[in-house]
């Protein structure tokens, strides 16, 4: 299959260690589109679905939206006969609202005790005024390194 930013088909079918990364270099290239090219279509299509769930989908005890599809279906080795739109719930805490009450009842200071903050804009105070040293700062900003593949050249 070609396509616009693969190396030459030479160069492909060579059989050198240079060669054989830029068969991998392209087979990513390809790959990584198509799978972008399927989450698109994947979440425009789960988008979609739930909608559908929703209107036709019967609603369980727990807010799940679940249909049976009449049929079973097999893919990948995997087989079934419905979906559900799965509900699930989890706790989050609302500050203000803890807060407020803790206030109202004289239990703020449980709830919300006095903990020491890193002020990290303090630090560059402390060097400009000569406390801490460049090696110092550093030391507390320590460099993190991330790596990515990327693109480079021409493009269309």
């Amino acid at each position: 299959m070609e396509f616009s930013d693969a190396p030459p088909a030479s160069a492909l079918n060579a059989n050198t260690p240079e060669s054989d990364f830029k068969r991998k270099a392209a087979q990513w290239a390809l790959i990584k589109d198509r799978v972008e090219a399927q989450k698109t279509l994947l979440d425009s299509l789960k988008d979609d679905m739930v909608e559908d769930l929703k209107e036709f989908g019967a609603c369980d005890d727990k807010g799940s939206y679940v249909i049976d599809l009449g049929q079973s279906y097999e893919v990948a080795g995997k087989r079934f006969t419905g979906l559900k739109y799965q509900r699930g719930t989890t706790r989050v805490v609302d500050e203000d609202t803890a807060e407020r009450l803790a206030r109202e009842k004289g239990l703020h200071a449980r709830l919300f005790p006095a903990q020491p903050t890193f002020d990290p804009q303090e630090v560059y105070v402390l060097h400009q005024e000569g406390h801490l040293t460049e090696e110092e700062v550093d030391n507390i900003f320590p460099e993190k390194v991330t790596w990515s593949f990327v693109r480079v050249g021409a493009s269309k």
